[in-house]
């Protein structure tokens, strides 16, 4: 079987894989650890589920001309009757710069000497977040199969309506990759960094990327309201949670004064590669 890897992002992968290789310096206890167990186990279902996305999608056939014209649009949810159908090819375009720009997001946190230093970490958690993304995005796709709002707009080009992927509208992947991606960017940056202006910005810009690339996602009739809004969730829920778990636990004690409280340990980790 002939593998296609249309809808797989590789570039994250790659982002991911140089800051693994680029980490090795100690880092003190402000940011985040792995531990063998949790990271095994990550990875592992990470791996296993991308590789179970990918085989899923590529053995779904796109809808053919003959099952979808006598699709109807009053079929679908209320809500998602929004969508007419039409097929914007400027907004496909628009959509797809934000997801491809989105990839570099990660990069920004060379910028800091505390996520800098600790970019080995980093990196083995942005790989977990990735794949665990495409996990749960690519095998609902390929198991929901639900139809593009394109597909029901009768005047739309024929090449359009069966164009492949044209039945992998729930949920939106560009939508969840770029949450994810800026969801973990901003939620690093604000567990590293003290500057409050800073993690303003990384969080403003972890809300509004993905809310831009679903709207355009919108416009081009590539999705319904629905699977934009639960793509979102997805991603940001997967950004946030992956680095959220990761993150370092201070023990704090009293000293004899009883008002002062200090760190008990401040721990050391190193990120090395075992090849």
């Amino acid at each position: 079987m002939k593998i296609k890897l249309y809808q797989q992002r590789w570039f994250p992968w790659v982002i991911a894989l140089f800051f693994i290789l680029s980490g090795n310096q100690l880092t003190y206890g402000q940011g985040y650890e792995l531990k063998n167990a949790r990271e095994i186990t990550l990875l592992s279902v990470g791996a296993a589920g991308t590789t179970a996305s990918i085989l899923l999608r590529n053995k779904r056939e796109p809808l053919r001309l003959d099952e979808i014209d006598n699709f109807n649009i009053n079929d679908v949810f209320a809500f998602d009757r929004l969508s007419d159908g039409s097929y914007r090819k400027v907004s496909r375009i628009a959509s797809d710069v934000l997801l491809h720009s989105s990839y570099a997001l990660p990069l920004t946190l060379l910028a800091f000497d505390e996520t800098r230093q600790d970019a080995g970490t980093l990196g083995v958690i942005f790989l977990q977040t990735i794949a665990l993304n495409e996990t749960l995005t690519g095998i609902t796709k390929a198991l929901v199969k639900r139809p593009r709002p394109y597909t029901y707009n009768q005047g739309a080009p024929e090449d359009v309506r069966t164009m492949r992927g044209n039945n992998f509208s729930f949920f939106s992947g560009h939508t969840s990759y770029t949450a994810a991606i800026a969801f973990f960017t901003a939620k690093t940056i604000s567990d590293y960094v003290d500057n409050p202006t800073i993690r303003k910005l990384a969080w403003t810009g972890a809300f509004l990327w993905p809310a831009a690339t679903g709207y355009f996602r919108y416009r081009a009739g590539k999705h319904f309201p629905t699977d934009v809004i639960v793509g979102y969730i997805v991603g940001a829920s997967v950004g946030y949670l992956v680095p959220h778990l990761h993150k370092i636990q201070h023990t704090n004690i009293s000293l004899d004064t009883g008002v002062s409280h200090t760190p008990l340990v401040r721990p050391l980790f190193r990120v090395t590669l075992m090849l």
